[in-house]
């Protein structure tokens, strides 16, 4: 069966590479009688196995980048390459060849001139004059390997061109066309074995007949022969086989009495390079193409030129290859050392090596390199190098290769790793594009023009606290992109963010700039007038869960807010407006700010008219205020009331403290609001007198009640302020234990563990208690009435002894007696 693998279709007349294929590693064996045509890249295996002949498509030529390459059988590219001309009708000239090195075409009755291409004497003719006076001019050389590119490749084979057609001669004589040139292959791998033959050789021009034997038609002439590189990195081993690019004979003219024979066609190019090379018994192959002959034994036209076969060495691969150094956009590199004569060079046909080079490839060793190389080179006597220009958090593949004005060598060995990450750049005055009550969105750079940017797959840690310092708690997170929208956060809480990114390496970069930024307030809302005066109300609002410290600002408006008269801010939930008219319609509204003094949006608006009232009755009285204790030895002291009775509304409490009853010498009119607690404290009392409170209340409509009776007073008697207590002694004594506890009072001259202990006078102890006292001076210890179980003692006296032990050294036992009465 035969088939055709195409990557072009058309017949071209100008022949040139196809588009790659790439396979991807897979192998390629094409089956017996195939037709190959165009570009195969990252081709595993090219398998042409014996017995199998593979033809090279017409034009297009066939170029195998592959890892290895096995031919045992017959890749055919003979005639693939330029068309010759067509024969000439009787009495008309032919047409010329197709090609760089056309043949020329032959007068009427003249032979066409060969196709040119190689031309191993240099003399400039390449193709052979067609035979006669007006015979096909030669073809021209092209291509010549003293001048190939740098490095060599498939720009330097070319297909071979198609000889001249012959002219026609007389009425029933035909004319031969020319014939069309050898093709053109190109093969480079890493490992060659080849024991059957590639050909690239041009066809023999067509025979002029002649019946007649007056007039006959002049013959084609030849093709030259194709153009083949074959290069191996590595070995090119051939047991046996051959390359051939021979050309194409020149057609004969056949006539009984004489004729124009055409000219040979010249032979083509053979290029082979490689690093090692093992050979049995080959052929290589670029003969010229006989001139057609004259009649049936004539003369002969004349031959074409022979071809060439250039050879060459590539450099060795270069060893060592490893990574010094990575960083964010560059990396540095070495490799050992290289003799120049392990660059090779050439051995035939070739021109003298002006380049010798280290070069620097991404990828992993897909063939063909020059698409990958980096543009990194170093010298043959470096063995270091670095590239600058990477993408940071990037996966790079590198391999180095020696090169000359040859190509390359085989690849080193791939190494590969990752760049560094870039740090993000993250600004204040940019970072936070929305900023609500419970969440912020914040952005940031993937990098800087200095640094590099990172690509979109890079992952990043933000963190955020409420704390500068990101003590706990620290809430992390990690995810790609360079915006990130926290939730769940605290009102009017101020946030510190910072992020860093996180390489393919699993390094951390550094953390880019801490920024910051409270949370909005969350709006207040349900105000309310809780108190409306005679000229003053009280405002009062739900703080909406915002936190400690929030300020508030209250407006109030008799023309909807057109002008307005603000309270004071607050940080608590409650505004005072004073100074109002009575009758006038007040409307107050609310609003929040956070920490950067941003205000929310105001609450709803809530209207009063202050001055109306329904009650003017006077409030009760309270209940007398009692001291938490009757006695103070430190100065400090409490007094509580409860509210009096009835159904009057009560605004403040306005309280008189004094040494005597109904007094007002210690505070006079000291104001608590009904609202909070009802007591007062002070510590400010003096030693050796009793204090005594009375309250009274002012109604919301401003109507004073008349004064509590005085409560009970608090004795004082400040431990430090007194001289020291010679004996101790108990107060009030006789004391009853439904009344409170008695108070003893005892001296200390130093720090002392103390035992107090209570006795009947019988002697049986009811009650004890040890403590040490770390200071000197004046102690009050009390005694409730009780004994050890807890119960009330019966009526009667009682010894107490006092014993200090002192820290310094030395015990001290005092005594004296008490009455429990009731």
């Amino acid at each position: 069966m035969n088939r055709t693998i195409l990557l072009t279709a058309a017949l071209l007349l100008s022949p040139s590479p196809a588009a790659a294929f790439d396979l991807g590693g897979a192998d390629l064996t094409p089956g017996n009688y195939d037709t190959l045509s165009g570009t195969y890249t990252s081709v595993g295996n090219f398998i042409i196995p014996a017995g199998t002949t593979v033809f090279v498509g017409q034009g297009t030529g066939l170029f195998i980048y592959a890892s290895t390459v096995t031919i045992h059988g017959h890749l055919n590219a003979n005639g693939r390459g330029h068309p010759g001309g067509a024969s000439g009708e009787p009495g008309f000239a032919g047409g010329q060849g197709f090609g760089p090195g056309k043949g020329g075409a032959g007068a009427a009755w003249m032979g066409g001139g060969g196709g040119g291409y190689g031309d191993a004497d240099l003399d400039g003719i390449s193709g052979g004059k067609g035979y006669g006076a007006d015979g096909g001019s030669s073809g021209l050389p092209y291509g010549a390997t003293s001048q190939i590119t740098a490095p060599f490749s498939a720009d330097d084979v070319f297909p071979g061109s198609g000889g001249g057609g012959g002219g026609g001669g007389g009425a029933n004589t035909t004319s031969g066309a020319g014939g069309s040139g050898g093709g053109f292959v190109y093969i480079e791998a890493d490992y060659v074995v080849i024991t059957g033959t590639v050909s690239a050789n041009g066809l023999a021009g067509g025979t002029g007949i002649d019946a007649s034997a007056s007039s006959p038609g002049g013959g084609g002439g030849g093709g030259s022969g194709g153009g083949m590189a074959i290069i191996s990195r590595g070995m090119l081993s051939m047991p046996s086989g051959g390359f051939f690019a021979t050309g194409g004979s020149g057609g004969s003219s056949l006539s009984l009495s004489t004729g124009n024979p055409g000219g040979g066609g010249a032979a083509g190019r053979i290029n082979v390079l490689y690093k090692t090379f093992s050979a049995g018994t080959i052929s290589l192959s670029t003969s010229a193409g006989a001139g057609g002959q004259i009649g049936f034994g004539g003369g002969y036209a004349q031959a074409g030129s022979s071809g060439t076969v250039s050879r060459g060495v590539l450099p060795s691969s270069p060893a060592g290859f490893g990574f010094t150094g990575v960083f964010l956009t560059s990396a540095a590199y070495s490799w050992s050392g290289m003799a120049e004569a392990a660059f090779g060079g050439p051995l035939s046909m070739l021109p003298a090596l002006t380049t010798r080079q280290f070069r620097l490839f991404a990828g992993t060793q897909d063939l063909p390199f020059t698409a990958a190389f980096t543009g990194v080179s170093a010298s043959s006597a470096a063995v270091t190098g670095q590239e600058t220009g990477l993408m940071p958090d990037t996966t790079i593949y590198r391999f180095l290769t020696a090169y000359t004005d040859l190509g390359y060598s085989a690849a080193s060995l791939t190494i590969s790793t990752w760049t560094r990450a870039a740090p993000p750049a993250l600004a204040q005055n940019s970072a936070f594009v929305g900023v609500s009550s419970y969440a912020l969105s914040v952005v940031w750079s993937s990098g800087a023009a200095a640094t590099g940017f990172n690509p979109a797959y890079t992952s990043y840690e933000l963190s955020f606290s409420s704390s500068g310092a990101f003590g706990a708690p620290v809430s992390m997170g990690f995810l790609t992109g360079v915006s990130s929208a926290p939730a769940g956060l605290l009102s009017n809480s101020t946030y510190y963010l910072r992020v860093r990114a996180r390489g393919l390496n699993g390094a951390y970069t550094s953390f880019a700039q801490t920024v910051s930024t409270p949370t909005m307030a969350a709006p207040p809302y349900a105000p309310a007038f809780s108190k409306v005066y005679v000229s003053s109300a009280v405002l009062v609002w739900n703080g909406a869960g915002n936190p400690d410290g929030t300020v508030f600002e209250a407006q109030l408006s008799v023309d909807n807010f057109v002008t307005v008269s603000s309270a004071p801010l607050t940080t608590d939930t409650t505004a005072y407006f004073g100074s109002l008219s009575p009758g006038v319609v007040y409307t107050a509204r609310v609003r929040a700010l956070n920490h950067a003094l941003v205000p929310t949006g105001f609450s709803i608006s809530v209207s009063t008219t202050p001055g109306s009232f329904g009650n003017l009755e006077a409030p009760g009285k309270p209940e007398p205020p009692q001291p938490a204790s009757p006695y103070s030895y430190d100065g400090a002291a409490t007094f509580a009331w409860s509210p009096p009775a009835g159904a009057v509304s009560i605004h403040e409490y306005l309280l008189d403290i004094g040494t005597f009853p109904g007094g007002n010498d210690f505070v006079s009119g000291s104001t608590a609001p009904a609202s909070g607690a009802l007591s007062y404290s002070t510590n400010t009392f003096v030693s050796g007198k009793t204090y005594y409170a009375r309250v009274r209340a002012r109604s919301t409509a401003g109507v004073l009640g008349e004064f509590s009776e005085p409560g009970a007073g608090v004795q004082v008697w400040r431990t430090a302020d007194e001289a020291a207590i010679a004996k101790p002694y108990n107060w009030p004594n006789p004391f009853d234990p439904a009344a409170g506890a008695t108070n003893i009072g005892f001296h200390l001259s130093g720090p002392a563990a103390v035992t107090l202990r209570i006795f009947t006078l019988q002697g049986r102890e009811v009650w004890s208690r040890s403590a040490y006292e770390p200071a000197a001076g004046n102690k009050v210890w009390t005694w409730n009435g009780r004994n050890g179980a807890g119960a009330t003692v019966e009526p009667g006296g009682y010894a107490v002894m006092v014993t200090s032990d002192y820290a310094g050294g030395g015990s001290r036992t005092r005594k004296f007696k008490l009455a429990v009465l009731y």
